[in-house]
């Protein structure tokens, strides 16, 4: 029965490569039945997923069995060792080989069982330490203590308990700790348990530090002649004793003596496969520590040295192959350990990265593959019985299961090394994807060239993975790397390389019936064999064979692939882009004036066909529009030939430089459109190839011409004048003339005359022909309104005559009105096309094209705002209903032209009444401003437009008709009002003569109120009436209240205060409302002019006695 492939030694085991730390045993804790247990346990787990941890945590159960200690050796003289290093021996120290142990156990120093408790703890330690006799292995005890710390004065209690329990469980003081545990110290467990792991931590280099005295020890006493493996096992064990105490500089060194004792070692047949495997193993742990001790010119010489020594030892040379595998591994593992260093910080540069280290494992997997093609061959069976059985349980790392344990002295079986070695080439042959290992160590390396920006490398590696590809039958992904590579080798004019790669890439496009694929890769390949292949799949028929590999194919299941994938639709239009220095057909161009002014585009055609070719169709692409050249195109071999065309430019090349894009041949068949597409280079330079050979005098004929890819078209002299007029900038929403004018300046007429109007911006802007409806102003539901563009067949313009300048002679003139409803933003303009396009009366075929641009500014007229006033002209913020309101809207003139205001009016809402309106009807220049003003009443009390503001005006000289512009006045919210004050008023008073005025007070509420009425005194006035007065205002009723009063004094005079103070409750009205009305509704003053002169001191007596 054959094993499982197990027996490669080469792939370097966990426990090597995982970072060793001390086990430290945890005991005592019942993490499924104690929740306070459960949480202590993840408090110690929890510090595995924070930064390093120093220690390796193991739960112990009752039923944990420790690994079996093994006996003591009174004497090492008569010893000989079987091997240099035990399998499990690692594995045991770091994973079940505790260095400390820790008994936990819930116990309070005031815990009221404390005797029994004690004696339970002792007897749990007592057992663990019985269960560890003769081992160094710390034993520590950890109390869980759910009380608060002991009080001040009563530590002394703690100290006797500690003493007495540490007596009776026969333990070092030190190892006596506390671990807190209640709801005032959660929060501070994951401190606790750091502090308990440092504890441990030094409890285990003691630990260690015992261990390594020992094997010091039993080192002492061994005999290097005898006991050669000896010394390197217990230097090697010395090392991993201090590398697990963190004492990584002391490791190195033991690790470093281990290695160098492998120099006394004499290497033989038998031994050389051991020993290079341990000798890789202690080379890592070398290399790693000394990244850690960030020593990389250290670590990348220690690696060097390692190859250099054992890259010769090839051991048995049937098993050859397996040096190469060692040589592959060693080089990927230090590639591994090197790009996890860079991750982690060190810094590495283009000429030393981990790049380089994938690339050697990749070659040497590479040898590995030819060796085992040359010895493996003739093996056929594999051998029974199964000389690999075990080799998974061997003692000893690098030993062959056939001869385990066997001194390297001892003569081996000359049949069990036929059947082993025979057993190892057959496992090499049958079960090792070469190609797999070599295409991961490639993507590796590319991957790491790729980071430090080496891209010729990166390139190299693809076509080294394609060829791995290719080799392990993978024939689409190979054809992928390849078609790219050959891209970025055509545009760096690697002709050589495109040589090398397109054959194979050729034949993976041939065995996966790649239609597309063949058909440009056979165009770049062997011209000899291209035309007839290149016919055979125009034609749907399959290709002629390619033979690149020794792998066999079926060809009539590649016919049958073939007919499915010619069958496509896909396949069916193909267009292949070529390059000239590598194309089946050389192809220039010359784009050029004649003494005619026409631009004349000729192309020289070059076939390295065999045979003529017959092309469909020769296009040329220039600038936007692409130019048929010829049809039927026959193309002798190797012979130049030229073909002109002349180019006619659009409108849109005029006063721009045209170039040659690109020239497509058309190859077509019953079955299949074919199109080459020429790619034409402004640099002519980079048309050429590194290097070519001239061959023949075609040759040298095609490397004369000279290739003109560009011109620059200028326009003809125009035979028509075309003059725009307008006064730039137009005002907002207002029908701006634009004044068109064409002259024949020709001495024949123009025929087919258009003229096309059109505005990339189109969006806020109408269009109208008709002057008419421009000047009613009716642009609702009008259909002489339109957008953009504007077409208008003009028909013929007659030639103009000497001496005439009446219209109809020579010339054409339209007036066309644009209105926007959008200004433009500083600095930008409505831009609006103007094109006029007729026919050429040479050549009535070409159509001739004027074209001019208007650039329009849009600008406001005017700016509009509006204040709110009260009945005494001041500002107000809030309103009221049923009080009068002042609406002052403010028209400022910021137009460039001056404007004349025809009417204004403001319209508004059901809800409010118009009391009174003035307009503004008048002529604005910029800068100025006019106002006007409304009193308006709100009825009800809501939030409410106040309606809408419009200006009728236009333009001072203007003769369309008038424009209309509307604001929206704002939203407010009106509040109701409780109680109404107003004053019946004189515009003015006279010094010393009487004057009456009336306050009417109305209450809008539901309910009566009361109030107090008080008239003050003042200085400048004598009056008559109430002065203090209680009334009561019933609903929706008013009191007036009238007062004469006399003047005193002359000028802006303060009125007698009046004053409403309210005498009963209501809600919604107070005493600051009414406070805040009295304000607002009544003027506090009275322009009093002063007595006129030539009235008698007897008449003012008088006065005085009537009042």
């Amino acid at each position: 029965m054959m094993s499982a492939p197990n027996y490669d030694e080469f792939d370097f085991p966990i426990e090597l490569t995982t970072q060793p730390l001390p086990v430290v045993g945890i005991c005592g804790l019942d993490t499924v039945n104690n929740a306070i247990h459960c949480n202590v346990w993840e408090a110690f787990n929890n510090i595995r997923k924070q930064n390093r941890p120093l220690v390796n945590f193991k739960l112990i159960t009752p039923e944990h069995e420790f690994p079996t200690r093994k006996p003591k050796k009174s004497s090492y003289e008569c010893y000989i060792p079987k091997g240099i290093l035990k399998r499990n021996w690692m594995d045991k120290h770091m994973n079940h080989a505790p260095a400390v142990i820790i008994m936990f156990y819930d116990l309070d120093w005031n815990d009221p069982q404390w005797a029994e408790k004690q004696t339970e703890c002792a007897s749990r330690v007592k057992s663990l330490k019985l269960t560890l006799e003769g081992r160094h292995t710390k034993v520590a005890l950890v109390l869980i203590q759910q009380e608060p710390p002991i009080p001040s004065g009563e530590e002394i209690i703690g100290g006797d308990k500690s003493l007495a329990l540490i007596q009776e469980c026969e333990l070092n003081s030190k190892y006596l700790l506390l671990l807190p545990y209640n709801t005032s110290t959660a929060d501070q467990m994951q401190g606790y348990v750091l502090n308990l792991q440092t504890t441990f931590h030094e409890m285990c280099i003691v630990y260690f530090n015992q261990l390594i005295r020992d094997v010091k020890s039993h080192k002492s006493t061994l005999i290097k002649t005898i006991h050669a493996y000896l010394f390197i096992r217990h230097t090697f064990k010395m090392a991993f004793y201090a590398e697990m105490k963190g004492e990584f500089l002391a490791a190195h060194k033991y690790y470093n003596q281990a290695y160098l004792l492998f120099s006394d070692i004499k290497m033989t047949h038998t031994n050389i496969h051991e020993c290079k495997v341990v000798a890789s193993y202690i080379m890592y742990k070398m290399v790693s520590l000394l990244f850690v001790l960030n020593q990389p010119r250290d670590a990348i010489q220690t690696f060097h040295s390692h190859v250099d020594k054992y890259k010769f030892k090839f051991g048995n040379e049937l098993l050859l192959f397996e040096h190469h595998a060692w040589l592959s591994r060693q080089y990927a593992v230090f590639a591994d350990l090197f790009e996890s260093t860079i991750r982690n910080g060190l810094p590495a540069s283009q000429a030393r990265h981990p790049g380089f280290y994938y690339q050697q494992a990749a070659k040497h997997c590479i040898n590995r593959r030819t060796a085992r093609n040359s010895l493996c061959a003739n093996v056929t069976a594999y051998p029974e019985p199964d000389p690999l059985q075990g080799s998974s349980t061997l003692d000893y790392y690098g030993q062959r299961p056939w001869r385990p344990g066997k001194l390297s002295a001892e003569p081996p079986d000359p049949k069990k090394e036929r059947d082993g070695i025979q057993a190892l080439q057959w496992l090499e042959k049958t079960r090792v994807d070469h190609s797999m290992i070599i295409i991961g160590h490639l993507g590796s390396a590319m991957a790491q060239f790729n980071t430090y920006r080496c891209p010729r490398m990166k390139k190299y590696l693809v076509i080294q993975m394609a060829e791995e590809y290719l080799s392990s039958r993978d024939y689409g992904k190979a054809l992928t790397l390849m078609s790219h590579m050959l891209g970025d080798y055509k545009n760096e004019h690697w002709t050589r390389l495109v040589d090398d790669i397109t054959r194979p890439a050729l034949y993976c496009a041939f065995v996966t019936a790649s239609v597309e694929e063949y058909l440009t890769l056979s165009l770049d390949t062997d011209k000899v064999s291209t035309l007839v292949n290149l016919t055979r799949v125009m034609n749907n028929e399959m290709p002629q064979a390619i033979q690149y590999t020794n792998h066999a194919h079926n060809l009539d299941e590649l016919k049958i692939l073939w007919i499915k994938n010619l069958a496509k639709s896909d396949n069916a239009n193909i267009e292949v882009e070529m390059r000239s220095e590598h194309a089946c057909v050389q192809v220039k161009t010359r784009l050029t004036v004649d003494e005619e002014a026409k631009y004349m585009l000729t192309v020289y055609l070059r076939s390295h066909f065999i045979e003529p070719v017959t092309f469909s169709s020769l296009s040329c692409t220039i600038g936007d529009s692409n130019l048929l050249v010829c049809t039927d195109l026959t193309l002798p071999p190797n012979q130049l030939v030229e073909c002109s065309a002349e180019f006619i430019p659009l409108s849109c090349h005029i006063n721009t430089e045209v170039t040659v894009s690109h020239v497509t041949l058309g190859l077509e068949t019953a079955f299949r459109k074919l199109a080459l597409k020429f790619m034409i280079t402004k640099d002519p330079l980079k048309d050429l190839p590194l290097w070519r050979p001239i061959e023949s005098k075609s040759d040298l004929e095609m490397s004369n011409i000279v290739p003109l890819h560009s011109v620059f078209i200028v326009p003809n002299t125009s035979e028509m004048s075309l003059d725009i007029t307008h006064d730039n900038p137009a005002l907002l929403l207002e029908w701006y003339p634009i004044t068109i004018k064409l002259t024949n300046q020709s001495s024949h007429p123009l025929s087919s005359l258009s003229l096309v109007l059109t505005c990339p911006d189109s969006d806020n802007i109408d269009l109208c022909e008709d002057s008419q409806h421009v000047t009613n102003n009716d642009s609702t539901n009008n259909p002489a309104v339109a957008k953009f563009p504007l077409n208008r067949a003009i028909g013929e313009l007659a030639p103009k005559q000497d001496g005439g300048e009446e219209m109809g002679q020579g010339q054409y003139e339209t007036i066309v009105y644009v209105r926007c409803t959008a200004t433009t933003p500083e600095g930008a303009a409505k831009l609006i096309n103007v094109k006029v396009s007729y026919s050429s009366y040479s050549d009535p075929s070409v159509l001739l094209t004027k074209e001019s641009a208007v650039k329009l500014n849009v600008t406001k007229p005017f700016d509009i705002s509006s204040s709110f006033l009260s009945n005494s002209f001041e500002p107000i913020s809030v309103f009221h209903s049923n009080e009068q309101i002042l609406i002052q809207p403010l028209i400022q003139c910021v137009s460039p032209w001056s404007i004349v205001i025809e009417d204004t009016f403001i319209s508004i809402p059901d809800s409010i009444d118009m009391k009174h309106e003035t307009k503004c009807c008048l002529e604005l220049c910029k800068g100025q401003a006019v106002t006007c003003i409304a009193c308006v009443v709100i009825k009800e009390p809501r939030n409410l437009c106040l309606g809408v503001f419009t200006v009728k005006w236009r333009r001072k000289d203007s003769r369309l008709g008038t424009v209309t512009s509307c604001i929206e006045l704002p939203r407010v919210d009106v509040l109701p009002l409780p109680i109404q004050l107003s004053l019946n008023l004189p515009a003015h008073g006279l010094v010393r003569t009487p004057m009456t005025i009336c306050y009417t007070l109305y209450n809008y509420l539901n309910s009566i109120i009361t109030v107090q009425v008080v008239m003050e005194s003042s200085e400048a006035f004598i009056f008559s009436g109430y002065k203090q007065v209680v009334i009561k205002l019933v609903p929706d009723s008013g009191q007036e209240f009238k007062f004469k009063i006399y003047p005193q004094l002359s000028g802006l005079v303060a009125l007698p205060g009046f004053k409403i103070n309210l005498l009963s409750k209501h809600e919604g009205l107070t005493q600051q409302t009414i406070d805040d009305m009295l304000i607002r509704s009544i003027p506090s003053h009275i322009y009093v002019l002063p007595q006129p002169k030539g009235i008698e001191s007897s008449q003012q007596a008088q006065l005085v006695m009537q009042v």
